[in-house]
């Protein structure tokens, strides 16, 4: 399989409506691609990040690469060995998130899969 055009990309635009408010939020976050139409996500520091836990509520979003919003849709990732596989596969595409890693020692890390 070839690399999807979006994969080199530094951040994409997570837009996820506000589970309370009902309000858009935007999101600016590290990604990596799983494939041609879809992305894997993570948040590790404190507790889940409010765009985790809005697309938990409502799993339709939004991803912006740079070129436009495209509608998709979101899932949590619930397997510990399939979150812990996410993580490393960020660590891999950002250096800096091996710091990270060192900061959220304790932390219960969140991941979720969104495909369009």
């Amino acid at each position: 399989m070839t690399e999807p055009d979006f994969a080199n990309a530094k951040m994409l635009k997570l837009t996820t409506r506000g589970r309370k408010s009902g309000v858009d939020r935007t999101v600016s976050i590290w990604f990596v691609a799983d494939g041609p139409t879809r992305i894997l996500v993570q948040h590790t520091v404190g507790s889940p990040a409010q765009w985790y836990r809005n697309l938990v509520v409502n799993p339709e979003v939004s991803v912006d690469f740079g070129s436009g919003p495209i509608s998709a849709r979101a899932r949590p990732i619930t397997d510990a060995a399939r979150i812990q596989d996410v993580l490393a596969r960020i660590r891999r595409k950002y250096w800096s998130a091996w710091l990270i890693r060192l900061i959220a020692r304790g932390a219960t890390p969140v991941a979720a899969e969104i495909a369009w």
